[in-house]
């Protein structure tokens, strides 16, 4: 099979033909039909996320099951799945007490680019290489079988629910699950990448009043067009904006998606006094931002960390959204690009001018 390979960090990636084992117990093969391009990858091609190469990376797809491994069920050659990037292992403490997206054999081998069981499952000339989270900007993947949930025959052919494994996954264990909103609630979310535009959607899926903040204007456009006021950064004080929006209050829930020193301390300043604010955001691995630790003791504000959500029980309710009308992947995803197009993926993501392209390797 083809897949795009990275062989040093800050260098284009190469599609070359390699080998894939069968899946071991509890894994699944896939043939992939489509992959999205996501800021997590970046990190991983620039060394941030320190998975070392030669690697595979790609970590959300929509796919069909070609072989599954001993001891699946529930899953048969020619299901249509989504894959997500969150591997539960169903049987460490934290899978035992239903925080699966927390799961402790994932924590251990998410840098090292080998599945659950430690193994490696693709091979270039003989030498293993390593996955980012499944590897799916290739022909073909493996990963284990907790990390896939089935998809009506009405999204099976559709490119953009490739988004549904990480953006809005991730989006929904940071409305649902880590910020507990609620219908009537006012939700700022800062940043308008993927995950931003997809946590605006979900945040409205529940009923919340929703503020966008973000400086790309077509990306606000498109939270607009969501049902999101907006507040453009490059226009003057996004704090004050935000709190001019909401009475002098603040929001009762912030989610910041982006990352950085600047966004994080702009999140805990838009809070309202006892809001909540959730960090999704994935900075440099070791970096750190510093916080107005006076302002969160003083206004009861919580800071809580949102890792995605529980694939095996969030990603089914995904699904439902989108088949329901709810959330519309198909507004964000896009252009395509073939395989041996992926370097100019990357840098449609890179360059802002996309906000999720989308690999379909054939």
């Amino acid at each position: 099979m083809r897949a795009a390979v990275l062989h040093k960090y800050n260098q284009p990636l190469t599609v070359e033909e390699v080998e894939i084992a069968k899946p071991h117990e509890g894994e699944v093969l896939l043939k992939i039909k489509a992959a999205g391009v996501c800021h997590s990858d970046l990190y991983v091609l620039e060394g941030s996320t320190p998975v070392p190469p030669p690697l595979i990376p790609g970590h959300e797809a929509v796919a069909v099951v070609e072989e599954v491994g001993p001891a699946v069920s529930g899953l048969a050659p020619g299901d249509a799945v989504v894959t997500s990037f969150i591997w539960p292992c169903g049987r460490c403490r934290n899978c035992a007490r239903g925080m699966e997206n927390l799961c402790e054999r994932f924590a251990d081998v998410r840098l090292r680019g080998v599945l659950l069981d430690g193994e490696h499952h693709v091979y270039l000339k003989g030498q293993p290489l390593r996955v980012f989270l499944g590897g799916v900007w290739a022909e073909m993947a493996v990963v284990p079988a907790t990390a896939v949930a089935k998809l009506p025959m009405a999204l099976a052919n559709r490119p953009e629910t490739a988004m549904l494994g990480c953006a809005f996954l991730t989006a929904y264990g940071a409305v649902v699950n880590s910020g507990a909103v609620s219908p009537g609630d006012t939700v700022a979310v800062v940043g308008t990448g993927g995950v931003g535009l997809a946590t605006v959607q979900v945040a409205r899926a529940v009923g919340a009043r929703v503020i966008a903040v973000g400086r790309n204007p077509e990306k606000l456009k498109l939270a607009k067009n969501h049902g999101a006021e907006v507040v453009d950064v490059r226009e003057g004080d996004p704090v004050k904006a935000v709190r001019d929006l909401t009475g002098g209050r603040g929001a009762d829930v912030v989610i910041e998606a982006v990352g950085s020193e600047e966004t994080v301390d702009m999140s805990v300043e838009m809070a309202a006094a006892g809001g909540r604010v959730v960090l999704v955001g994935l900075m440099a691995v070791g970096k750190k931002a510093p916080i107005h630790i006076a302002r969160v003791v003083r206004a009861g504000i919580t800071i809580v960390g949102s890792y995605g959500a529980r694939p095996r029980v969030d990603l089914p309710k995904v699904i439902s959204l989108v088949g329901r009308g709810l959330l519309k992947p198909e507004t964000l995803a896009g252009p395509l690009y073939s395989l041996s197009q992926v370097n100019e993926a990357v840098e449609a993501l890179r360059s802002g001018k996309a906000v999720r392209p989308i690999i379909v390797p054939s």
